[in-house]
């Protein structure tokens, strides 16, 4: 880990979230350039000049007027910047042992690599609507603030997805996301299908398509066996099942069968997606979305 980026999460916390795989420091830039909301005549225009951080600011971003003993650092309006806002579904089923590590690494791994690459970025927590929005001043406070909220999330409930992420891309248009990252099992509460073309047809267009669902998934490891009891975390059930390698795999390959439903109906409704089961797929799924995008823009 790079000695400026010890500051914005420390290991405690980390293991505390059941992130075990540091997440990669570095930046991945998902839209290319600056992005200007389109608006003639404005261009970039001066915001507001802050203390320089060391470690965590560009050291060309310091204002060259500013005192040698007080250094600051100049920022820009946000429209001259691309807002990206990540929709973390904190539902029970997300809470569980197999998911809320992956899940965690998702939310910091973007949130570092998208700050880094110029880009503002935002996380808003959602179960069966939108709780809380978390939207740091700088990269620093953004990763502290949402370490805080994860570890305080405690959630009973299900989620409805599609209500949340119509209700908040309503309610964001003034800001105008230009990227919505969608973080959840995308299990519905009533054991429907998600029918994308009805239910998610006017934030897609709302958002051009820039909707990335990110499918947190699981694996139960092979060699588990024997009497377990098993919990339904959204409806309180409980009962003692026993689990054989047999069982296991079809666990395993109902829930690969689902997700890789889950992934035709995105593509076919035009959007980027991203699968991840283990922490270690993060970092490789993002590098290889941001080459699709490149290479779909080029």
């Amino acid at each position: 880990m790079p000695s400026g980026a010890r500051g914005f999460v420390d290991q405690p916390s980390l293991h505390a979230l059941g992130v075990l795989v540091p997440i990669r420091f570095s930046p991945v830039k998902l839209l290319p350039g600056r992005h200007p909301l389109g608006r003639a005549g404005l261009g970039m225009r001066l915001l507001r000049t802050r203390p320089f951080v060391a470690g965590e600011d560009n050291p060309r971003d310091i204002d060259k007027y500013s005192a040698p003993d007080d250094r600051q650092v100049v920022e820009w309006e946000d429209e001259a910047q691309a807002s990206i806002t990540l929709l973390v579904d904190t539902s029970a089923s997300m809470q569980t042992g197999l998911k809320a590590p992956v899940r965690n690494v998702c939310i910091l791994q973007l949130l570092y690599s998208l700050w880094r690459a110029g880009d503002r970025v935002g996380v808003a927590l959602f179960d069966t609507h939108v709780r809380s929005e978390i939207r740091g001043a700088n990269l620093r406070s953004q990763m502290q603030q949402t370490t805080q909220s994860l570890l305080g999330t405690a959630s009973g409930a299900s989620a409805d997805v599609t209500a949340a992420l119509n209700a908040y891309v309503r309610k964001d248009r003034r800001r105008h996301s230009n990227l919505l990252f969608v973080i959840s099992d995308f299990l519905p509460p009533n054991d429907a299908e998600i029918e994308l073309q009805f239910e998610w047809r006017s934030s897609i267009n709302e958002i051009r398509h820039n909707i990335v669902p990110v499918i947190v998934s699981f694996e139960i490891p092979p060699t588990t066996s024997g009497l377990l009891k098993l919990v339904d975390p959204e409806h309180g059930g409980r009962r003692m099942a026993q689990l054989s390698a047999r069982r296991v795999g079809r666990i395993n390959r109902a829930e690969r069968l689902r997700t890789r439903a889950l992934l035709r109906r995105f593509r076919s409704a035009g959007l980027d997606c991203m699968t991840v089961v283990d922490q270690s797929d993060v970092y490789p799924e993002l590098t290889r979305l941001a080459r699709v995008r490149r290479q779909r823009r080029g």
